[in-house]
């Protein structure tokens, strides 16, 4: 059994991970959906999303960008990180992971760095902002 959380807003995988509103947690066995909720997601804090991750249950994030202390937050709490997948309609994300046919792009921070962040504080992502950051685990 794997259980994925995919960062999302209004029913779509949300780009950039550490900004979601939300976490919708999929269990997935046999390669069937057999269970799916929406949570709110927890305060913006590595550490604390990893805490999040780990008492949902969860074993795969499953985001489109992520940065790289959130990834090593999540790779050290044991939750594997899938990065790149689209932003589309969470069921279809989840069917083409579980078929194998997802098709995975940059994995790295996904917002624009240019001093004039979306949000108000200002986080270390392990990579000069405009460059990927290799995510471990990424799906070949």
């Amino acid at each position: 059994m794997e259980k994925l959380a995919i960062p999302t807003n209004e029913g779509k995988l949300w780009p950039h991970f550490g900004r979601a509103p939300q976490f919708t947690m999929v269990t997935i066995d046999g390669g069937k959906v057999v269970g799916k909720e929406t949570k709110p997601a927890p305060e913006h804090n590595h550490e604390i999303f990893a805490t999040y991750m780990k008492e949902n249950g969860v074993t795969t994030v499953l985001c489109g960008g992520m940065g790289g202390g959130a990834a090593k937050a999540m790779t050290d709490a044991g939750v594997s990180v899938r990065a790149g997948a689209p932003a589309i309609d969470i069921d279809e994300v989840v069917a083409a992971y579980i078929s194998g046919t997802i098709t995975y792009g940059e994995g790295g921070c996904n917002h624009h760095c240019s001093g004039d962040h979306e949000h108000e504080h200002h986080h270390d992502h392990g990579h000069e902002c405009g460059k990927s950051v290799k995510v471990t685990g990424l799906a070949e």
